[in-house]
């Protein structure tokens, strides 16, 4: 979603009910404490907002927020250099927090658990050479106080964060896809900020496109909107259906990936695993992991088995429809 598109208080975010409740409540207790809200993790596929509580968070409380990525702290010193730089009641915000690796997650453990983080003091190795002394001295571990502070970490993949760090959250909050009526406002909300007159079934029609995340309902007006401009349209039904025809997006939110995976399956007639459909579909695991399967699911086109993924007659019959209408419905 983009930054134009983001909203910065709780009473703007919409969806998400039960877990913003929680949080706007520890914002409460926060405030009245004088103190931090505790530390928190966000789970749920991407595009459902976990980034923009986490800034609500924070401008809920008046304080910084540092964002920073999992996968750009490999090494523990760099964990412990944003760790030390944080003042009171700052807002730490760790992306993919389910990708740190277990040397950096240990010194996030005794920051989360203890408010302070071991740094290792280089020993007097330079100063003895310098004096033309011989020998190695041993380094020392020296215990660094953090000021007060919250974490909140995100993930997309709940199942890979580590039980001990997972443990070190006081809350954690699983995020749910959308539902079309919540998307529909979301984009209603959005059209009007982007002066973009559409009628609400027109915002419906986008919304079922939009796989359930607000951030791909945000991608999909703005193409709908450059759709009409660029050919003169009229935002209306019909246009709708011409401008995601052109991005092989049909009427139930499945792109031409997704009935490509569909199709494997259903004329498989047998139980597939993922590196068999990734290989078959020349597409990342971690994509369909991510972000296919979990909609196909949802949508009830495919079931897991002991031996792997099967479609279910749904699908086999959205498949043979799409074959027999020689294209995307």
């Amino acid at each position: 979603m983009g930054d134009a598109f983001r909203p910065d208080t709780f009473e703007g975010f919409i969806g998400q009910d039960k877990p913003k409740k929680v949080l706007q409540i520890l914002c409460a207790a926060a405030k009245r404490k004088g103190s931090c809200v505790p530390h928190v993790l966000l789970s749920g596929p991407p595009g459902l907002g976990k980034t923009t509580l986490a800034r609500i968070v924070a401008n809920e409380m008046g304080s910084r927020l540092i964002e920073v990525v999992a996968s750009n702290l490999q090494a523990p010193e760099q964990m412990a250099k944003h760790l030390t730089r944080l003042q009171p009641k700052d807002v730490l915000f760790i992306d993919e927090i389910h990708g740190l690796p277990r040397g950096v997650e240990e010194v996030l453990y005794a920051a989360l658990e203890d408010g302070r983080i071991p740094i290792v003091q280089a020993g007097y190795d330079d100063l003895m050479k310098s004096l033309g002394i011989g020998g190695r001295s041993q380094p020392t571990t020296a215990m660094v106080e953090l000021p007060p502070f919250t974490c909140i970490g995100a993930t997309t993949l709940s199942g890979l964060v580590s039980d001990p760090l997972r443990s070190r959250f006081v809350q954690a909050l699983q995020l749910e896809p959308y539902s079309d009526a919540d998307l529909q406002l979301i984009v209603q909300k959005a059209a009007v900020r982007m002066q973009f007159d559409i009628a609400p079934c027109v915002a419906m029609e986008i919304a079922v496109r939009s796989r359930a995340t607000a951030r791909t309902a945000i991608g999909n007006l703005r193409w709908f909107n450059e759709y009409c401009e660029g050919t003169e349209s009229k935002p209306d039904i019909a246009a709708i259906g011409e401008a995601f025809a052109l991005k092989d997006v049909d009427n139930n939110g499945l792109t031409k990936l997704d009935r490509s995976y569909l199709t494997i399956l259903a004329e498989a007639r047998v139980p597939l695993g993922v590196s068999t459909l990734a290989s078959a579909i020349g597409e990342d695991e971690d994509n369909l992991l991510q972000a296919i399967e979990p909609f196909l699911i949802r949508k009830g086109y495919i079931r897991k088995t002991a031996r792997g993924w099967v479609a279910t007659p749904k699908a086999i019959e959205l498949i043979e429809l799409v074959e027999t209408a020689g294209g995307a419905g």
